[in-house]
């Protein structure tokens, strides 16, 4: 049986939501058993819903997501939270990035927008697994990479979920992106909305300042979030093969380095992190006013 095919009788969308479930079951087996693996294994978890979402009717994603939740639970009853902090967010998400996919909606939204959805659902289980398992899945993570006693770490938590939130959606994208075009789902083209995120990351570069003194979690966000639209932006002049934009991009960098190195000493930890924003702020600037020289002017009627 072919993986990435569309699947029109019962028979062939069980047979696909069964070898998927079963993905995600042995995952979450192999996460509860040693849990410093799952730093690896969760990055393809969300591409075996995506795979039921776009391939399979739509009908039946709520019987491929709870059964694949309740045999989780069930395979994993020692260590029940590893599912619900692992496999239930991936299923959700799976199916959101699966959706879009299938609405057509450009890759840069669809990829950002699950991301977002995956970080903000990790992060409210945190707390919840916290009150009813009493196991504190940041301090694991901090204690596997030595981190333990770091007082600043705590900041940069959400936006290290949303990279790897963005990692999980960006895979999914990358190994379904061909396939999906072989059954008729052609993302709209980029280009049409170039200018939408090129303002948009101007915005989110110039509010990372004022954010800053209200929460650095979100200001870190921001900035993850900013760099992702920097390196789609930064990728589009590539494939458009404008190599002038580029080296004025690249001189971006050498600013910032300047910058960085001027000021890093003289902000408070842990917010001097927050100066690689210059670059995404500069990116911003140069595309956007190349976007509005680009633009052809009316022709009077």
């Amino acid at each position: 049986m072919k993986i990435f095919s569309k699947r029109e009788t019962l028979a062939q969308n069980m047979a696909l939501m069964g070898i998927m479930s079963a993905i995600n079951i042995i995952i979450a087996v192999v996460c509860s058993l040693v849990p410093w693996i799952a730093i690896f294994l969760i990055l393809i978890l969300p591409l075996t819903s995506v795979l039921v979402e776009i391939f399979c009717k739509d009908k039946y994603y709520p019987i491929y997501a709870l059964a694949t939740f309740g045999l989780a639970l069930v395979a994993t009853l020692w260590n029940m939270e590893t599912t619900i902090f692992y496999v239930l967010p991936s299923l959700l998400t799976g199916y959101v990035f699966g959706l879009l996919a299938k609405k057509k909606i450009p890759s840069i939204y669809s990829i950002l927008g699950s991301s977002l959805i995956q970080m903000g659902l990790t992060l409210a289980f945190i707390p919840l697994i916290n009150f009813i398992f009493g196991v504190d899945v940041v301090l694991t993570f901090k204690t596997f990479f030595n981190l333990a006693d770091s007082k600043n770490i705590d900041v940069i938590v959400p936006a290290f979920i949303f990279v790897i939130s963005l990692i999980q959606m960006a895979l999914s994208y990358i190994i379904i992106s061909e396939e999906i075009k072989k059954i008729g789902v052609y993302p709209i083209a980029q280009e049409r909305f170039q200018w939408i995120y090129q303002l948009v990351l101007g915005i989110i570069s110039l509010s990372i300042i004022g954010v800053a003194f209200l929460s650095l979690e979100v200001a870190y966000v921001l900035l993850m979030i900013s760099i992702y639209l920097s390196v789609f932006i930064i990728i589009d002049y590539i494939s458009s093969k404008y190599w002038h934009i580029l080296i004025i991009f690249g001189a971006g960098i050498i600013l910032n380095v300047i910058i960085f190195a001027l000021y890093f000493t003289k902000i408070k930890e842990p917010a001097g992190m927050l100066l690689i924003g210059v670059f995404p702020l500069w990116i911003a600037f140069i595309s956007t006013l190349v976007s509005f020289l680009k633009r052809k002017p009316k022709e009077i009627q």
